[in-house]
């Protein structure tokens, strides 16, 4: 499509979707959205995005092919064995209720993964589980379930297959715009897996700065397998097994850069 056209549908996007494309990496997105143009629009390319605003169905299909939702239960097993065996028994030694949230949770599967291995630890621990998405039609899939782990924490209904009633108690679900919303504070633990990646470097580093704030000392950031938070973006927080990043007292990098 033309830039003018381009321009355009980044500005209806903003408005019906309220996403901005200009926070994301462009050549990717341009390629995206150049692709959906052309296969969406019969005339000219610019009537088509003038007209978005009336085409509900269209929007739809614009913001599934915007937000990538793509998860899967303890997706990344061994970093799900980290979370287990090394992190929630650390965090839980500290106190008995632990703040947790699933940012970017997509249709479900990873909050849902958390609220398992919490129902596993034992009666003894309470939590505050809170799920989020920017995109309302995964929240509505993440309230519906989705795929057996173990039968223990799911149910068969007509051939499909749903989280029982007491691993979806304990999450709640919520639609957030990590980009323009504001976030909690003192979380234990902040699971934000392979949504940063497709973020320009300046929000990406925005966003790991936020996320520090809304940790308590000593909590953690889980991030996806494939991910790391390299140069500033890593002030604050030490890695440690795996792909998490405990938060610390003062950032190391600005203390020698004090001294």
């Amino acid at each position: 499509m033309q830039d003018d056209t381009y321009e355009l549908l980044k500005r209806q996007i903003g408005r019906f979707l309220d996403l901005d494309i200009d926070a994301y990496k462009q050549r990717q997105m341009r390629r995206r959205l150049d692709t959906w143009v052309e296969q969406n629009s019969s005339g000219d390319e610019h009537t088509f995005v003038m007209g978005l605003g009336t085409k509900s169905d269209l929007l739809k299909d614009l913001r599934d092919t915007l937000t990538i939702n793509v998860t899967e239960f303890f997706r990344d097993q061994a970093q799900w064995a980290d979370l287990e065996t090394k992190v929630l028994p650390e965090l839980m030694a500290d106190t008995s209720r632990l703040k947790i949230w699933s940012a970017g949770c997509s249709s479900g599967d990873e909050p849902y993964s958390v609220a398992m291995l919490l129902d596993e630890a034992g009666r003894g621990v309470t939590s505050s589980l809170l799920a989020t998405d920017l995109d309302p039609g995964s929240l509505h899939k993440a309230q519906a379930g989705g795929p057996a782990r173990q039968a223990l924490y799911f149910r068969e209904d007509g051939g499909r297959f749903h989280v029982v009633d007491t691993v979806r108690r304990r999450v709640e679900f919520k639609p957030l715009n990590l980009l323009k919303d504001r976030f909690g504070t003192g979380y234990d633990l902040i699971l934000c897996r392979n949504v940063t990646i497709y973020f320009d470097p300046p929000v990406k580093a925005a966003l790991t700065r936020r996320f520090h704030e809304a940790l308590r000392p000593g909590g953690y950031l889980f991030i996806g397998a494939t991910e790391a938070l390299l140069g500033s973006e890593s002030d604050g927080f030490t890695r440690t097994s795996g792909n998490f990043y405990r938060k610390g007292e003062v950032a190391a990098s600005r203390v020698a850069r004090a001294a």
